[in-house]
């Protein structure tokens, strides 16, 4: 059975259709959301997250409509990630240590990690798309067009984001690294 088919006969609430759809889509959504998020234990979550909303929302997907299925299943696993970053602010945003090469003095560590904390806690305050397209562009360092196809926009739209967000984190961190 061809994927058009598999939707219809799923919006019709045919549960092999589903289990279909879901087998070949899980990959593919696990793969996503792990690669935004970084963990493991919240992409699963997530990914079960979005294969509910698919099974609650499937009639609402118009099979003669522009978008591709699959851009509609990557739409709600996006969703459900920044739903998510809405959600827990605080855990999104401690992000991961950063690691700290040996040769570096002490004051050297300690100054690091002071910016480095200032900028986690001013990076909570930027809207969800902004945050999440700056750690994805500069701590998962992936290219604009990566970022793109993940939230499924224009590259153009990241560029703007990232742009928008740096502004945003200049303006809370100007002259609040060092004090001294």
């Amino acid at each position: 059975m061809d994927e058009l088919s598999l939707i219809v006969s799923a919006q019709k609430g045919e549960k092999e259709a589903f289990q279909s759809l879901i087998t070949f889509y899980y990959p593919y959504v696990s793969k996503f959301i792990l690669k935004v998020c970084g963990d493991v234990t919240l992409s699963e979550d997530l990914t079960q997250d979005t294969f509910l909303k698919l099974v609650r929302g499937i009639e609402k997907f118009d099979v003669h409509g522009k978008a591709s299925f699959s851009t509609w299943v990557i739409t709600i696993a996006k969703n459900c990630y920044l739903d998510h970053l809405r959600r827990n602010k605080r855990e999104v945003l401690s992000l991961e240590e950063q690691d700290v090469s040996s040769l570096f003095s002490v004051q050297d560590v300690v100054l690091d990690r002071l910016l480095t904390d200032e900028i986690l806690k001013a990076l909570e305050s930027l809207p969800p798309e902004q945050a999440a397209a700056i750690r994805l562009k500069y701590l998962e360092q992936l290219t604009l067009q990566e970022i793109a196809r993940r939230f499924s926009c224009e590259p153009k739209t990241v560029k703007s984001r990232i742009h928008n967000g740096m502004v945003r984190l200049r303006k809370m961190l100007r002259g609040d690294f060092y004090h001294g």
